[in-house]
């Protein structure tokens, strides 16, 4: 079966001329515009940062699709969710688990439209389409309030850049994150484009539950070990894309985990079709 390392995957749409350019950058979308894109994710490890407290492997497949539609030219709404199918093996016990996961809701507003672009974001993460009551589940069932101050700017021929920083509110047991991405994309040619990403999510402190002497620190590992309730993740993100007309555009991505502690290390590889209009 299949994986994937995703949270939610958010694209905006850079300029006319670069429609499938920017992840996760600045830019609004101006009004009346839509971007969607369809992926196909696949993960699968049996490695870990941290003790391995009885993981053996862990797969996670899914079909994730991100939409986002400019309400005005500094305010751009986008949404983005997961049909997904996981499989997991701890201490030789093999649990599964299939359906919608979280759903995530959020607002870009463009504060500067300047030769730097200065932009809030905020997101909220709806965990009401599945059981986290299941052997597998598909998320911790609490809700997410994030929010981010985001940087971007045009190198012209050169590409463009791109910087977030922000702090996530995970309510109950889990424990809020501190966030950032670093980017960077060029095109190649008049077809092709490549980015490149850094995007970090770091514990904002330690989680209070009690599970008792004799349950190992990450109990959690023996249901969904993608969702700990703290963890550290480094990923780097490497994109090759190619414009197949002006308003579609296919693309490949690899995000490997490159540092981290108590969650998974491997390699998520995605196959997305991508469209602006």
């Amino acid at each position: 079966m299949t994986k994937t390392l995703l949270k939610s995957v958010s694209f905006v749409t850079l300029s006319l001329a670069l429609p499938f350019y920017a992840s996760a950058g600045a830019w609004t979308a101006k009004q009346g515009d839509t971007y969607l894109k369809g992926a196909v994710n696949y993960f699968e490890t049996s490695n870990r940062f941290g003790p391995e407290n009885g993981f053996e492997n862990f797969q996670n497949t899914n079909f994730n699709v991100y939409l986002e539609y400019g309400i005005k030219d500094n305010l751009t709404f986008f949404t983005t969710g997961s049909l997904t199918d996981l499989e997991n093996r701890s201490d030789g016990v093999e649990t599964s688990g299939s359906g919608v996961g979280d759903i995530d809701l959020g607002l870009r507003y463009r504060l500067i439209d300047g030769p730097v672009i200065v932009s809030v974001q905020g997101l909220f993460k709806a965990p009401y389409l599945y059981s986290d009551d299941a052997e597998l589940p598909l998320g911790n069932g609490q809700e997410d309030f994030e929010g981010k101050l985001l940087f971007g700017k045009s190198f012209g021929d050169l590409g463009y850049g791109g910087l977030e920083v922000g702090y996530r509110v995970r309510t109950s047991d889990p424990v809020d994150e501190f966030r950032f991405l670093v980017e960077y994309g060029i095109d190649v040619n008049e077809r092709t484009y490549l980015r490149t990403k850094l995007d970090g999510i770091h514990a904002a402190g330690s989680s209070n539950v009690d599970f008792g002497l004799d349950t190992p620190v990450s109990v959690e590992t023996a249901l969904n070990p993608q969702l700990p309730l703290e963890f550290d993740l480094g990923r780097v993100e490497y994109t090759a894309g190619y414009k197949i007309s002006d308003t579609i555009a296919a693309e490949i991505t690899g995000t490997t985990a490159v540092y981290g502690d108590n969650t998974l290390k491997g390699t998520n590889i995605q196959v997305a079709l991508v469209s602006s209009f």
